[in-house]
């Protein structure tokens, strides 16, 4: 039964800690190392709707110059961050409202790709040509173009986006063709995304965030960015985020997971290996006259360790088997809790029962050992 459990607790363990390593290196579409995010709030300057983005040009030409940064990108809101809008399109110029077709949205900065190290495929990046006067444009992903496009090259097509009650759909040009990235959380499969250029955001809300990718070490970034936000204007808020740090705590369920179970899976290993050890010896001991007198008739000591490791066999081998059905089961119950991994996954079951069965086999040596330096005279004169 300790076998069994045991196995079941070292199955689950290595399954999340897997399923971990398959979210920490599974290709996001963009990279995190030496990319910190800057959020800032005007709220305290009471500063009006028409400054605002005239301020946020300001601060990215104070980011853009500061020693050690590659590139600096507005945003509307980080990947993998939980935030996000999505609304019903209606490709090649078709009525959003009856398309049933949904994308998921961003808004982006000149620049935003390349500081994001996302690859452009085709088309172009947003420029000083997107103002908001200018005709309405938006760079989509490889999903979205496969979904709405039949994966054809999207560039010069046009999709509506849903509207308020009673205004008229927006029609968007398509300039640009990006690859894949995670939206809300790097578990979820890629999703259809537009981006818009944050130029023509007619609405500018009460802050900004911008994405820096720095060269080097980052130690003295946090001060130099807080000193170019304050000779643009004291009043502003500043959030510094390191965006490895973010999704790293984007995982803290998985990582809390992976570290519970495998914690849980080296105790029930520990105690099944001490059962199984304390059976065996007791076994040996139990059979102490007769293993003496086997010995006394000629059986040689490979001979008796074979006979007390058959017994460890035995009871290991039981173990395993049912242990290996009460993991199937188990795996089933929590197959949503793992990423590209399933619940039956050979090679998490097979290094399990791999890694028991060495430590049960190691555990009953011993007692082995011991039935085979059984004197034949002191048992016989016992019995």
């Amino acid at each position: 039964t300790q076998i069994a459990l045991s196995l079941v607790l070292l199955v689950g363990a290595l399954l999340f800690v897997r399923s971990l390593r398959n979210l920490v290196t599974t290709n996001a579409g963009f990279q995190s190392e030496g990319v910190f995010a800057v959020n800032l709030d005007f709220s305290r300057g009471q500063y009006s709707k028409e400054r605002r983005p005239v301020l946020t040009r300001e601060l990215y030409d104070h980011l853009v110059g500061l020693p050690g940064v590659i590139s600096v990108a507005q945003v509307g809101f980080t990947p993998v961050s939980g935030s996000g809008w999505n609304n019903d399109i209606g490709p090649d110029g078709a009525t959003a409202a009856a398309s049933g077709k949904q994308a998921f949205f961003n808004r982006v900065g000149p620049g935003y790709f390349r500081t994001m190290g996302t690859h452009l495929i085709a088309g172009r990046d947003f420029d000083d040509r997107d103002t908001l006067s200018g005709p309405k444009v938006a760079i989509v992903n490889k999903v979205f173009a496969q979904k709405y496009f039949a994966g054809a090259n999207p560039v010069g097509r046009t999709f509506r986006q849903e509207a308020e009650a009673g205004k008229p759909e927006p029609l968007f040009l398509i300039v640009g063709l990006v690859e894949n990235t995670k939206y809300y959380e790097l578990r979820e499969d890629f999703r259809p995304i537009g981006f818009f250029p944050t130029a023509q955001d007619d609405d500018p809300g009460l802050g900004a965030t911008f994405v820096i990718h720095v060269q080097g070490s980052a130690g003295g970034l946090m001060s130099a960015v807080k000193s170019s936000v304050t000779d643009v204007s004291p009043a502003i808020g500043i959030e510094f985020t390191s965006f490895s740090t973010q999704l790293k705590e984007s995982l803290l369920r998985e990582r809390l997971m992976a570290t519970l179970s495998g914690g849980f899976g080296l105790l029930a290993g520990l105690l099944a290996t001490l059962g199984l050890y304390g059976v065996i010896a007791y076994m040996v001991a139990r059979r102490r006259n007769e293993i003496g007198l086997r010995i006394a008739l000629g059986a040689s000591q490979r001979r008796v360790i074979g006979l007390v490791l058959r017994e460890a066999v035995l009871l290991l081998a039981i173990g395993l088997t049912v242990g290996i059905l009460m993991a199937l089961l188990a795996g089933r119950a929590a197959s949503a809790l793992l990423f590209e991994l399933k619940p039956y996954d050979p090679i998490s079951i097979a290094a399990a029962s791999a890694l028991l069965a060495i430590i049960a086999l190691v555990a009953s040596y011993g007692p082995a050992l011991r039935a085979a330096a059984v004197e034949p005279m002191v048992a016989l004169r016992d019995e």
